[in-house]
């Protein structure tokens, strides 16, 4: 599985994980980083599309230019996917949306997901990006991506703001054919399996509502 890590490529990416990781920042403000990490990585995948050449009458001749053949699917892993996922939409306007609910299964010295809401086309066809701020464990974006290669999607994209390396190889065994982009590379899980130093839980700190 190919990785791309934008912290090792643009120092804002940097600048962007400071504010998110930063236990004092607030609401408003982890919104706004969370959207822009999102407006960063949907940027980023472009070189993931398939594009075409078209004309483009300036008021001074005409150029050459690149158009999008096709949106990519964007599939949101509620509820902080959803944030990251109008940084997306800010760039890829016409794509269309999907979102998954997954919830951990907290077992002694184990955790598994129980994936338990889909909103997704039958049929998909051309490239998914997979949105999901946190990749810990990957067994979430590891039960979507299958779902979506079932529905015919042709590449798998995902998107994260912070992975694991345990997250990575698990999923670079089974889907080596996928491509991650990240902000970065966290070195380990605590016992809880979150990602240390991470950020805290994402969907806490975006939504701005602790579950019951």
């Amino acid at each position: 599985m190919r990785v791309r890590v934008l912290g090792e490529e643009m120092p804002v990416a940097r600048m962007v994980l400071a504010r998110l990781r930063d236990e004092s920042t607030g609401l408003v403000e982890f919104r706004r980083n969370l959207r822009l990490a999102g407006t960063m990585l949907a940027i980023s995948i472009s070189r993931e599309l398939d594009w075409e050449t078209v004309k483009v009458k300036t008021p001074l001749g005409v150029a050459e230019e690149l158009r999008l053949v096709k949106p990519p699917l964007l599939v949101a892993v509620l509820g902080a996917g959803v944030v990251m996922a109008e940084g997306f939409l800010d760039v890829y306007e016409d794509a269309p949306l999907g979102l998954v609910a997954a919830k951990r299964v907290e077992e002694p010295g184990r955790v598994s997901v129980n994936v338990f809401y889909r909103r997704l086309p039958g049929k998909v066809g051309g490239p998914a990006v997979i949105i999901d701020p946190m990749l810990a464990t990957g067994y979430t974006i590891d039960a979507v991506a299958s779902d979506l290669k079932e529905r015919g999607a042709k590449r798998i994209i995902i998107a994260s703001v912070i992975a694991s390396r345990d997250g990575i190889m698990y999923l670079a065994e089974r889907h080596p054919e996928a491509v991650l982009y990240t902000l970065t590379v966290d070195p380990k899980l605590n016992d809880e399996f979150f990602i240390v130093p991470g950020l805290g839980d994402a969907g806490d700190r975006s939504l701005g509502v602790e579950p019951d």
